[in-house]
């Protein structure tokens, strides 16, 4: 588990989901909480994201995103599964986490999917602010937004 600062004396919680080369897969919950504090990490209720994102881990290695323990990833998170475009033959095609290529989507399906991207660690900072009326919401967190692949 993270503690990641967002103004002040203020923290809110990620984990990382999976270690990617150079970055990390991260789900980031809503709670805001006081940095001050000490929390035991296994008694949070840390099963609902609101972000579920891509990142550098930059801000991990600096110790700026300080760790606050371990636990167990929610059955709840699941990697995301992104569209690409492949050229030829030229259609979609499912990818995950890790660039794999899988199935051929119908434009239908891709419609409904994401392309992978990686965001900044200030962006999660800043989304973070948003989400929490403590800053100014883009459009562009939108795309931060933990979504379930779980029917």
């Amino acid at each position: 588990m993270l503690a990641i600062p967002v103004i002040g004396k203020r923290i809110s919680f990620a984990q990382v989901v999976e270690r990617l080369r150079g970055n990390v897969l991260l789900s980031v919950f809503s709670e805001l909480l006081s940095a001050e504090e000490s929390y035991e990490v296994d008694s949070l209720e840390l099963d609902d994201p609101i972000f579920l994102l891509e990142t550098m881990d930059l801000r991990i290695k600096e110790g700026v995103w300080s760790i606050v323990g371990n636990r167990d990833i929610s059955e709840e998170i699941l990697a995301p599964v992104y569209k690409v475009w492949v050229e030829p033959p030229g259609e979609y095609r499912v990818q995950d986490i890790y660039g794999n290529l899988g199935a051929s989507l119908s434009l239908d399906q891709a419609s409904g999917m994401r392309l992978q991207k990686s965001f900044s660690p200030a962006v999660v900072e800043a989304a973070l602010r948003g989400f929490h009326g403590l800053g100014p919401w883009r459009p562009a967190f939108e795309e931060l937004a933990f979504v379930s692949r779980r029917e």
